[in-house]
Parts: structure tokens; C-alpha cells; sequence
């Protein structure tokens, strides 16, 4: 492990796109607003992800990429696939056992939201997806929208995570003229966690104005070199990957110049945030601030509830999310029906599953070996099952909520994914499980928009055929 014997500096991409498409087969298909690419995949792969790729920036960078996406890289763009793996390699290589890769929620849920079972789901499966696409395990994790409580921190040190990254203003007790960390949370359940705190300014700088400030050399002279005398020993910058190319056109040669050559200039050592973490020790005890975000709505609101003004009301968003928590709990129900019986614990059952075909195994050799009791035939009704259940965690990702158009691309994405994961529980086990998600879904209604979530189920039902509900 090198020492660190300088400032440094890290830039940290979070990358990541919804979920869209046919719920069951993961098939896109064609997005018309995203000509002249066929889909936002294909579009957005194209303006950043090769690009960053190609250039070079993965190896100088910290990143973390969603499940959904990396899936979507490996099978449609392996070339880019196989060069963000590479870089991973490359750091350890250059500076083990450190990587550039954190880990992060397998279907990049608001975890603070989750129930405390679904929160241990996603943890365990991101932290299994990464070792599938990384081959090792991940030291760092990034929260979606750095949304974060301390029960997540503890669940994330529960399953070895040794550090976690979050905004300024969601940290309490920092030193004064204090550096990015890390830090030191002191959990409930007697583990800690170590924390990196991003720098909020020059981050919003990054974030939303880098058409503006002169190039990667005008700015590293006027914003990053002065910072040298406030920021201490490690300035942390954090955001979405996608600014680098998408958001704003080009801007991948921004963060090219800035880590490959400005940064060094400014007086900074360029480092990852596992390489900064393992030459250093948290010592210093920060607190954070609770149902906190990198957002600035207080509570996770924009998430939770939504919110009504005089021009929007995203209000349906909590009637949405009442829905979609019945239908979750009406799948849980017979799933857990179906294996309690058997001695087993369905949500250890549920946490081991997806790991077990990451490594390999099939859904048939994965229940004979943790249901060895069970029939044969009794098996098909439960991989119907595993497959409900994964659709009931997909419909929570964060950007069913983040959209704010009842009538939005996710929110018509989760309602499907609803529609079709009791569609699978009714199949598997006969029972009539068509009572609560219409009644749930035509409350969902915004004061601005005429259509509502039953609505959006209708259609879901005629584009996917669901028997359910006809």
C-alpha cells in the first residue's frame, strides 16, 4: 500500500439508469425520445460510457455503477463492460489490495425506506453482484442518493462494509477546516463505520456547472488549488457519472484533463477512495444526520411522501408507495406460506438465492440443496416465487420516485413490475390475489394530471398480457 504523501484529491462517478422495459424478460425495446439511439441505454452508453471508457477515466476515478446498468454494459457493450473490470484490476495491481469499485444496493432502493428485511436483501445481493463483476469484495459501498439512517450504516458494517461516502451537510461534529475523512460513526450495535465527506461546492460546481468554469486547467488553478489551504489532507469530489458526457456534452475530456493532469499541477495526488482508505484511520467520531440524502428535501420526502405546491403535487408518490408495499406483502405472504413449512427461514432463503446463481448454481440444485425435503414438483412454485419476489424489490428502485410525473416512465415501470410479480404468485399458488392493487392503485392521483395508477395498470396488463387482472 503506497503512502499518501501529499493532498490528494478523488473523484467518485456514481453511474447508474432505471430500470425500463418489460418487466420479465428485461427487454428494452424502443424509446422514441432517445433517438437516434433506440433506448436511453444505447444513447447514454454511447455519449459517456464509452467515451470515459475509451479515455481512460475509469483507471484514475472511484465509481460505483448499479446493478441494472453493469448488466446491461455486459451484454450490449462488452467492450466497456471489460474495460471498467479492468480498471479495478489495474488498481489493485498498482496499489493492493486497493480497487476503484464500491459496491451498492442491488436495485438501488432509498434503503433508509425499506423494510428492514428488503434493506438486508440489497445489501447482500449488491454485495454479491460486485464479486460476481470484480472478483473480490467490495470495501466501500455507495448508498443510492446517498440516502442514509443508522440502522442502513449498521446493516452495511453487519456484512463487512468498512466505509460508506456522504454529503458535508449530512454530517454532524466535523472538524473545523476539516478534510473529506475518514470519519468515525459509532453505531447502536457496538460496530462503527467509517465515512468520507464529500466537499458540497466543488462538488455543485462539477455537478452543475461544468459547461461554465473554463475547462478542467482554469478551474483546477482558480477553484482546486486555493481549496489546497481549507480542504486538509484528502478533498473528496461526488457525482453522477453521468455528467461526464451526457448531462453535459463533452465533459468526459473535463474529467480526463482534471485527473490525468490539472490536479497534479494544483499540488494534488490523484487517489481512489480505497487506496486513501486503507493508508489511513479513522479516528475522529462524526454523526450524521438521520433520513438524510444529497438532496435537500429534509426526511426523504421527495422519495416518500412527495410534497404539493401551487404548480406540482407529487403527493401520489406515498399513495404509490402504499400500493406497492401491499403488493409486496401479498407476495411475501404465500412465499412464506410456502416455505416455512420446510423448516427454513424464507428471508435467509431469499438473501442466499441470488448469490447461489451468481456462483453458478441453478434455481433447482439451489432448493435441493437448501429445501432438500421438498418434491420436485414443489419447486416450480417456488421459482415463480423467487422470481415475484425479485420484481417486488425492482419496483422500489430510486427512480420510481424520483420522477415526478405521475405518469412518468418508472412509475408505469414499478406499477408493471407490481402487476406481474402477483400475476407469478397467483400462478404458483392458485390463490386469488386480485383484491388490493386496483382499488390500491386508483387513489394514486395527482391534481395536475388526469391519469391515475389504475390507469397505468391497465395498460401494463395489456402490454404484458397479465392474466390477472383481465
Amino acid at each position: 500500500m503506497s503512502k499518501i504523501e501529499r493532498s490528494a484529491l478523488c473523484v467518485h462517478g456514481h453511474f447508474s439508469q432505471p430500470p425500463r422495459g418489460n418487466p420479465l424478460d428485461g427487454t428494452i425495446g424502443d424509446e422514441i425520445e432517445a433517438a437516434p439511439y433506440r433506448n436511453w441505454n444505447e444513447r447514454i452508453h454511447e455519449t459517456s460510457y464509452r467515451p470515459n471508457a475509451e479515455i481512460g477515466n475509469f483507471q484514475h476515478i472511484s465509481f460505483s455503477f448499479s446493478e441494472g446498468l453493469m448488466k446491461w454494459l455486459e451484454q450490449n457493450a462488452n467492450d466497456t463492460y471489460n474495460t471498467i473490470v479492468a480498471a479495478d484490476k489495474t488498481a489493485i495491481a498498482t496499489h493492493p489490495p486497493a480497487g476503484n469499485a464500491l459496491a451498492t444496493a442491488y436495485n438501488h432502493i432509498i434503503l433508509p425506506l425499506a423494510r428492514r428485511r428488503d434493506r438486508r436483501t440489497q445489501i447482500l445481493w449488491g454485495i454479491a453482484a460486485f464479486e460476481r463483476h470484480f472478483g473480490r469484495k467490495p470495501l466501500g459501498f455507495f448508498l443510492p442518493e446517498m440516502a442514509v439512517d443508522s440502522e442502513t450504516l449498521m446493516m452495511l458494517a453487519e456484512a463487512g462494509i468498512q466505509y460508506t461516502l456522504l454529503t458535508g451537510k449530512q454530517l454532524h461534529d466535523l472538524p473545523i477546516n476539516g478534510d473529506a475523512g475518514p470519519y468515525k460513526v459509532e453505531l447502536p450495535n457496538g460496530k462503527s463505520i467509517a465515512v468520507f465527506a464529500r466537499h458540497d461546492a466543488l462538488s455543485a460546481e462539477i455537478s452543475f456547472k461544468i459547461h461554465t468554469l473554463g475547462g478542467a486547467a482554469h478551474w483546477a488553478h482558480q477553484a482546486l488549488a486555493p481549496a489546497r489551504k481549507s480542504a486538509g489532507q484528502l478533498l473528496l469530489l461526488a457525482t453522477a457519472g453521468e455528467t461526464f458526457g451526457h448531462h453535459y456534452a463533452g465533459e468526459e475530456q473535463f474529467l480526463h484533463w482534471l485527473v490525468t493532469h490539472e490536479a497534479i499541477s494544483a499540488g494534488y495526488q490523484v487517489v481512489t477512495l480505497d487506496q486513501y482508505f486503507l493508508a489511513s484511520k479513522a479516528t475522529h467520531t462524526i454523526h450524521i444526520e438521520e433520513r438524510s440524502s444529497w438532496g435537500d428535501q429534509r426526511g426523504l420526502i421527495q422519495w416518500a411522501t412527495g410534497f404539493s405546491n401551487t404548480t406540482q403535487d407529487t403527493t401520489w408518490k406515498g399513495a404509490l408507495r402504499r400500493a406497492l408495499d401491499n403488493a409486496a406483502s401479498d407476495v411475501d405472504r404465500v412465499y412464506e406460506d410456502l416455505v416455512t413449512p420446510f423448516g427454513v427461514d424464507p428471508w435467509d432463503l431469499r438473501n442466499q438465492y441470488l448469490p447461489a446463481l451468481f456462483a453458478g448454481q441453478t434455481p433447482d440444485e439451489f432448493i435441493a440443496d437448501h429445501i432438500p425435503a421438498m418434491k420436485p414438483a414443489q419447486r416450480e412454485p417456488l421459482k415463480l416465487l423467487f422470481q415475484a419476489e425479485r420484481l417486488t424489490q425492482r419496483m422500489y428502485n430510486s427512480y420510481t420516485f424520483t420522477d415526478n410525473q405521475i405518469d412518468g416512465r418508472q412509475p408505469r415501470y414499478a406499477i408493471a413490475c407490481a402487476a406481474t410479480a402477483l400475476s407469478l404468485a397467483q400462478e404458483a399458488t392458485g390463490r386469488d390475489l386480485n383484491d388490493r392493487l386496483p382499488s390500491d392503485l386508483a387513489v394514486v392521483t395527482s391534481a395536475f394530471n388526469p391519469i391515475n395508477g389504475a390507469d397505468m395498470l391497465h395498460e401494463a396488463v395489456r402490454e404484458f398480457e397479465l392474466k390477472l387482472f383481465t
